[in-house]
C-alpha cells in the first residue's frame, strides 16, 4: 500500500481566474429542411426544430427529442399538451441582468468559457475534478435562444467516479456529507432571480429559529460509510442503515460592520481591502443516532445500534464580496460531544464550493432547503400574493426551484402569512425529490417556518432526467438512500437593521491582476513540477538527478529518461532530515513509487531509496499532453507561510520562516481520461490540474490534530484548509 498522507484525497481545484483551454461550442444557424432526416434534426438547436415545427402545424413546447419525434411523426406517448400554452412561447425577450440558467452554465462548462469539465474512469488514480461557478451576465436574445430546455441541469459539475477517487478521498467526502446534513454551508444559497415584496437583507438583521421534528435517515452501506468514515470512531458501529434525529435552537444574523455596514475580508490569494457583507448562522443541536450494527466484520447484522444524548455546536461565517456579490471566504466548525463528552472538532476555511470539487458543486442545490432562506435573494421583486407562481409568464423566473404561493393563513405565533410551496426539478426528474414549504411573512426577510422534504436515491431516476443530469446522479452519488426531513420555525421578535445591504456598491479594491502570480512566473514541466524553493533543502529537481545518477537502471529513472514524470509528490523531513515520496509514470502507462532520502556524505552528497513497489499496469495514466504550465513549488510555498495571508493557517504549518519540521509540502496532477461520456461533449477536456498540497499531523495533549490544504499551482489561489482535533 502506497504511503501517502491525507493530502492525497485534496480534491482538484476550479479553473477560475485562468483562462480556459478548452473549445467554446460553435452555434449554429441552419434553415428548416424538409428531408431532414434524425441525424440532421439533431444536429440543429431547439430554436430551429420549433420553427420546423410552426411551418408544419405542429405543437413546439417539449424537450429536443419530444421535438425531433414530432417532426419525423413518431408518438410521443407522454405528451399531452392543450393549445392554449402556445401562446406562452416568445419569440423575442428583452435583454435583462439576471442569473445564468443551469442550461447556460452546462454550456459553458462544455465549451471552455468558464471552465474545465474533467471527467473519468474507474480506477484511474490520477483523475479528478475540475467544476465552475456561476456568474451575473447580461444575456441577449440570441443567447436565451440557445440556451433551451433539452440542455437543462440543475448543477454544472464534473462526472467523476467515486471509486477512482480512493478510500481516502472518502473521508473527505464525508466530511461535506455531514456538513451538507446539519445546513454548515448555510451563507451559500441560489441566487437571484395586494400581496409584497419580500424584504431585502439588512446591515443588522437577525433571526432566533427552533429545529423540531427534524430527523435524517441514511440506508445503504456505501451512502453510510461516506458518513461513518469520517466521524473518528463516533459511528464505527452503524452499518447498512442509520436514523438521526435533531432538535435545538439557532440563529441566522448579518453583520453591521464599520464601513457603513460592510466588513473588510481577504480573498483566495491572501489579498486584503475586500469590503464584504458578513453573514453568520449558529445552530445548538440535541442529536440521537439509531441503526444496525455489525454481527462480524464485515457482516452487518440485525441487531440495533443506538447513541443517545449528543450535542452538536455548529458555526459557519460567509463573507461575499459586495460588489460582484461573490462569496470569498466561509469559515465553519463543527463541534460534537457524545455522551460520554468525547469530543471531536473540524474548522473548514473554504472559498466558495467549487473548492470541495463535485460535492461543492451539489452542496449549494441541497444546503438551500436546510438552513432559513434569503427570500429577497430567492424571490427578488415577485410578489407574494395567493396564486402567484415561478411560471407565471411576466415574472420570467429562472431557477430549477418551481413555487406556488397558496392561500394567506393566521398562525397564532406568526400572525398573517402566506404559505409558498417548492419543489427542485431536476432532481424530481432525476434522483428523488426536493419539497419545501414555507410560510412568508411580510417584513421578514427569512421564512418564519420552513418545512423541507428531501430524498435522493439514483434508483428514483426517470425517463424525463436529461443525459447530463443523469450522468451526474450516477457518478457523483453513492448507492443508497438519503432522507431529510427538517422543520424550522422562527422564535422570538427577531432583530431588524436600519440599512438596506448595498449590494453592487462600487469602491477601491485591490484589481484583478494585482498580487496574483502570472503568466510570466509559470514554467513547464521536464520530470516534475518546478521546484527551486530557498526554504528546503533536498529540492525534488536535486532528487530526480540523484535518482538517475544513483539508479540508473530503476523503472523510475528509465521512466524520467523516456518523457515519463513525477506525476505526485511529498517533501518531508523524517528525523530532521529530508526525503521525497515520488509517484512515476511512464508513456507505456507503467507506474509505481518511491520513497528517495538525502545522503549527506563526503566527497559528494547523494540519496538513498527507502522503499518502493509498482502499480499495475493501467492504474495510472500517462498523458504528457495535459501537464499545464505552473508555478514553482518555492514561489507558492512562500506565500502560504506569510503570517497574515492566510488568516490561521500558517500557525500550523510554518515555523521561522519555514515549514514546521513536522510539516509535509507536494503536489498532485490531475489528468482527464478517455470515457464513453466524453464522446458525447464537445471540447477539448484533456487539460489537467495541478494542486499543491502540504498539512501536518501531531499530538497535543492528548489530543490527536491534522491541517491540511490545497492550493491551485497554476494561479496560486488557496481553495481550501481545515483542521481535525478527535481524542487521541
Amino acid at each position: 500500500m502506497h504511503p501517502w498522507s491525507r493530502t492525497d484525497f485534496l480534491p482538484a481545484l476550479s479553473a477560475e481566474g485562468v483562462e480556459s483551454r478548452a473549445h467554446r461550442l460553435p452555434v449554429r444557424n441552419m434553415p428548416p429542411d424538409d428531408t431532414n432526416d434524425r441525424d440532421s434534426l439533431s444536429s440543429m438547436t431547439v430554436a430551429e426544430l420549433r420553427e420546423i415545427c410552426r411551418e408544419r402545424g405542429l405543437l413546439v413546447s417539449g424537450k429536443k427529442a419530444e421535438i425531433i419525434d414530432r417532426i419525423l411523426g413518431e408518438p410521443d406517448e407522454e405528451e399531452v399538451e392543450p393549445e392554449a400554452p402556445e401562446a406562452l412561447i416568445l419569440e423575442e425577450t428583452p435583454p435583462v441582468v439576471r442569473e445564468k440558467s443551469s442550461s447556460q452554465r452546462v454550456e459553458e462548462a462544455l465549451s471552455g468559457k468558464e471552465a474545465t469539465i474533467q471527467p473519468q474512469i474507474a480506477e484511474v488514480v490520477e483523475a479528478e475534478i475540475v467544476v465552475a461557478e456561476p456568474i451575473i451576465v447580461e444575456e441577449t436574445e440570441s443567447e436565451s435562444e440557445e440556451t433551451t430546455e433539452d440542455d437543462k441541469a440543475s448543477l454544472v459539475i464534473t462526472i467523476p467516479s467515486i471509486s477512482s477517487l480512493g478510500d481516502e478521498w472518502k473521508k473527505f467526502a464525508a466530511v461535506a456529507v455531514v456538513v451538507l446534513l446539519v445546513g454548515v454551508l448555510a451563507t451559500q444559497f441560489l441566487q437571484r432571480a395586494s400581496g409584497f415584496e419580500t424584504r431585502e437583507l439588512h446591515y443588522g438583521d437577525s433571526m432566533d429559529f427552533m429545529i423540531s421534528d427534524s430527523r435524517i435517515e441514511i440506508q445503504g452501506e456505501e451512502m453510510l460509510g461516506l458518513v461513518r468514515d469520517s466521524t473518528g470512531g463516533v459511528l464505527e458501529d452503524a452499518c447498512e442503515e442509520l436514523s438521526v434525529e435533531m432538535s435545538g435552537t439557532g440563529q441566522v444574523s448579518v453583520t453591521d460592520g464599520f464601513d457603513d455596514g460592510a466588513v473588510g475580508m481577504t480573498d483566495s490569494l491572501g489579498r486584503s481591502g475586500f469590503a464584504t457583507v458578513e453573514k453568520a448562522i449558529s445552530m445548538d443541536l440535541n442529536v440521537d443516532f439509531e441503526g444496525r450494527t455489525w454481527r462480524d466484520p464485515g457482516d452487518c447484522g440485525s441487531i440495533k445500534w443506538v447513541l443517545e444524548g449528543n450535542e452538536l455546536v455548529i458555526d459557519s461565517t460567509s463573507w461575499t464580496e459586495i460588489e460582484d456579490v461573490k462569496t470569498i471566504r466561509t469559515d465553519s466548525s463543527i463541534n460534537f460531544r457524545d455522551a460520554d463528552m468525547e469530543a471531536t472538532n473540524l474548522r473548514a476555511v473554504t472559498y466558495g464550493t467549487n473548492s470541495l470539487g463535485g460535492i461543492g458543486d451539489i452542496l449549494p442545490t441541497l444546503s438551500f432547503p436546510l438552513t432559513p432562506i434569503e427570500l429577497n435573494e430567492f424571490f427578488g421583486n415577485a410578489v407574494i400574493k395567493e396564486g402567484a407562481r415561478s411560471t407565471d409568464p411576466d415574472l420570467g423566473w429562472d431557477s430549477d426551484w418551481s413555487w406556488e404561493v397558496k392561500q394567506e393563513l393566521s398562525d397564532p405565533s406568526h400572525g398573517l402569512v402566506y404559505e409558498v410551496r417548492m419543489e427542485h426539478e431536476d432532481i424530481r426528474d432525476c434522483y428523488g425529490h426536493a419539497h419545501l414549504t414555507l410560510w412568508v411573512k411580510d417584513g421578514s426577510p427569512w421564512p418564519v417556518r420552513q418545512v423541507a422534504d428531501i430524498v435522493l436515491d439514483k434508483d428514483l431516476q426517470t425517463s424525463r432526467c436529461d443525459f447530463l443530469s443523469s450522468a451526474i446522479s450516477e457518478e457523483i452519488l453513492p448507492e443508497g438512500r438519503l432522507t431529510i426531513a427538517m422543520t424550522m420555525s422562527k422564535t422570538g421578535s427577531g432583530k431588524f437593521g436600519s440599512d438596506a445591504v448595498d449590494w453592487g456598491r462600487n469602491y477601491l479594491k485591490p484589481t484583478a491582476g494585482e498580487d496574483r502570480p502570472g503568466t510570466t512566473s509559470e514554467r513547464s514541466w521536464v520530470d516534475s513540477m518546478v521546484d527551486e524553493s530557498d526554504i528546503r533543502e533536498f529540492p525534488i529537481e536535486d532528487a530526480t538527478s540523484c535518482l538517475k545518477s544513483t539508479y540508473p537502471n530503476h523503472q523510475a529513472s528509465q521512466a524520467l529518461e523516456s518523457g515519463g514524470y513525477v506525476w505526485k509528490s511529498e517533501w518531508s523531513q523524517q528525523d530532521g532530515v529530508p526525503e521525497w515520496n515520488l509517484s512515476w509514470v511512464d508513456d507505456m502507462d507503467r507506474s509505481g513509487w518511491l520513497v528517495l532520502r538525502q545522503v549527506l556524505a563526503q566527497p559528494a552528497n547523494g540519496c538513498e531509496m527507502t522503499s518502493e513497489d509498482t502499480n499495475p499496469t493501467g492504474e495510472v495514466s500517462w498523458n504528457r499532453d495535459s501537464i499545464p504550465r505552473t508555478q514553482t513549488m518555492g514561489l507558492l510555498e512562500s506565500r502560504v507561510l506569510e503570517d497574515d495571508r492566510y488568516p490561521g493557517l500558517s500557525q500550523y504549518l510554518e515555523s521561522g520562516g519555514e515549514w514546521h519540521e513536522q510539516a509535509n509540502v507536494g503536489y498532485r496532477l490531475s489528468v482527464t481520461q478517455d470515457n464513453e461520456i466524453l464522446s458525447l461533449l464537445p471540447g477539448d477536456l484533456g487539460d489537467g490540474k495541478v494542486t499543491l498540497t502540504a498539512g501536518r499531523d501531531w499530538e497535543s495533549g492528548g489530543r490527536d490534530r491534522s491541517v491540511e490544504m490545497a492550493m491551485d499551482a497554476e494561479t496560486g489561489e488557496m481553495v481550501l484548509w481545515y483542521l481535525i482535533d478527535r481524542s487521541s
